[in-house]
């Protein structure tokens, strides 16, 4: 990609060679013969051209007139322009009549308006391109330093986030072998040694922005284990995990918070116990995931239950915006909740 001195100097010498070859071409249908006189005017012509151009130009960094609003710059160019055209009648007069075709020249006011007026317009358009040029560039600039610093924003609340996540996972699994202390001290043990499994992967996943299904799922086995032991026979787990979707990324700990809101809102509620389903599945190319839950959700009292769904709300909004869908809601007396990945996700 050209930088943007290089591409300044190729617009100017391309732009003024071109306007020496129109009115050269001019000149020869209006039949002037194409002399020595007439080729040295026309390069006079694109080297006083480009030289008031350039000038132009110096004078406008100098000045550093791209601060100005519009309003304010309006004038400034009209009467930059206007003084370049003055220069370069000027030049032109003295370098072409007096120099190369050697012609007495003498200022003449009617004569000399028209091509002063002409010359000004065709700065007026150099300036017009020149700063509509400098006005897209900045745009896109100032585009990529807003996106850069969305993104930023969104990596920091991010981070913030999965900081809220792992004590709230670390303490409700505290809590899950606390019970068992004194009822099952074997089981107890076992327990423990699940948990130091789950912290210990939950950690490690915790420092990366994405991870696989089939990763995750690991997780959410070791949890689900825990929780298993704990509850017994109360809680059921079922899992239909799509064996193409295990490589599938997704944000970590965002299932195995669903699975938690789960069993803490709808199993360990009831006396006789529930059920717990996972099933994963690829639809149009997308990751779905939908979990099923004994219980009754009552979108009344989302704020009581809603530290697992809020999280994951807003990582999904924060990483996807409208791409991904969550949806919560109650089917055939289970508590259904829906969760799509975009395929842009895909190993």
């Amino acid at each position: 990609m050209l930088k943007k001195t290089q591409l300044y100097w190729i617009s100017q010498i391309v732009g003024w060679l071109l306007y020496a070859v129109v009115v050269g071409v001019f000149n020869v249908l209006i039949g002037n013969k194409l002399s020595s006189e007439l080729v040295y005017s026309l390069i006079s012509i694109f080297l006083i051209g480009l030289s008031v151009a350039h000038t132009f130009r110096l004078v406008i960094v100098k000045l550093n007139w791209m601060r100005f609003n519009i309003p304010w710059l309006i004038p400034r160019i009209v009467l930059g322009t206007l003084v370049a055209g003055i220069v370069v009648y000027f030049l032109k007069s003295i370098i072409i009549e007096r120099i190369i075709v050697q012609n007495d020249y003498e200022f003449n006011v009617s004569e000399a308006f028209p091509s002063i007026i002409s010359w000004s317009l065709l700065y007026l358009i150099w300036s017009l391109l020149y700063f509509l040029f400098h006005f897209v560039t900045n745009y896109k600039k100032e585009e990529i330093k807003n996106l850069k610093w969305q993104a930023a924003k969104n990596e920091i609340e991010l981070n913030k986030l999965k900081s809220q996540l792992n004590p709230h996972f670390i303490f409700n699994s505290m809590n899950s072998i606390r019970a068992l202390v004194n009822e099952d001290p074997v089981l107890a043990k076992e327990a423990i040694t699940q948990l130091s499994n789950v912290l210990r992967n939950s950690l490690l996943m915790g420092r990366k922005k994405l991870i696989s299904l089939d990763d995750e799922m690991k997780l959410v086995n070791d949890y689900l284990g825990l929780e298993k032991t704990r509850f017994e026979e109360r809680l059921t787990i079922k899992k239909n995990i799509d064996k193409a979707s295990g490589k599938l990324l997704i944000p970590p700990l965002m299932i195995q918070t669903l699975v938690e809101n789960g069993i803490k809102h709808g199993t360990s509620k009831l006396p006789e116990g529930g059920t717990l389903e996972i099933v994963s599945s690829i639809e149009k190319g997308n990751l779905e995931v939908v979990i099923f839950n004994s219980g009754v959700y009552d979108e009344a009292k989302e704020s009581d239950t809603g530290f697992g769904l809020l999280n994951t709300k807003q990582r999904l909004q924060l990483m996807y915006g409208d791409k991904a869908t969550f949806e919560i809601g109650n089917k055939n007396n289970r508590v259904k909740t829906k969760l799509i990945i975009p395929k842009e996700t895909i190993l």
